[in-house]
């Protein structure tokens, strides 16, 4: 696992997100994954909490998965908000693999509000040296 690579820190995420959005609640919150390797694939899983599915954006291109999130406020009519925890925004994470992927032969599932993706690994060529005769 160490040899997957992210493109930002921590801190260039949550500086990043409150320089774009001016939200610091929006930069608090970041995508939460676990990346496991399988022989034939990696399993990609992402917490998206209460993000319908129609709302997010999942880019795969050879080692590079990038997974945004787009999710609005709730706005009530006939009510005036009291208290306000939950932030509002766009969220993106973007992740390098060890190793190419098949972004043709890639799945996405969003059940209760986990995203799991399986992106299979690029079948190995083999190589062989040639004499010269």
């Amino acid at each position: 696992m160490t040899s997957l690579i992210r493109y930002f820190d921590p801190l260039d995420r949550a500086f990043g997100s409150v320089l774009a959005n001016g939200d610091a609640g929006a930069a608090s919150r970041s995508i939460a994954l676990d990346v496991v390797e399988t022989p034939e694939a990696y399993i990609v899983k992402a917490e998206l909490p209460g993000i319908p599915k129609d709302k997010i954006e999942v880019n795969v291109e050879d080692r590079n998965v990038t997974i945004g999130a787009a999710f609005s406020q709730e706005i009530d009519a006939n009510g005036k908000t009291l208290w306000q925890e939950r932030s509002f925004g766009k969220l993106s994470r973007a992740i390098r693999l060890p190793e190419p992927v098949d972004a043709n032969g890639a799945q996405a599932t969003h059940v209760d509000g986990v995203l799991q993706l399986t992106l299979p690994k690029v079948a190995k060529v083999n190589s062989k040296q040639i004499t010269i005769q």
